[in-house]
């Protein structure tokens, strides 16, 4: 394993999203099998005008 593979492991755990949903304080949770599908549905959502947030799994290492 290359130390670039080691260092985006972390984007692999499956990841929970939140999207505002249809009526006042309602959020919809979808998984997503990556951080990188997770985040990309995040982005689409916001453009789209909505509230949405990586809600659990997967998150950046914090650095040292």
């Amino acid at each position: 394993m290359h130390d670039s593979d080691h260092h985006d492991e972390w984007k692999q755990q499956e990841t929970v999203i939140a999207i505002e949903g249809k009526n006042p304080g309602e959020w919809d949770y979808i998984t997503y099998p990556n951080w990188d599908e997770a985040i990309e549905a995040v982005h689409v959502a916001r453009s789209q005008g909505k509230a949405a947030v990586i809600y659990s799994g997967a998150s950046p290492p914090v650095p040292p």
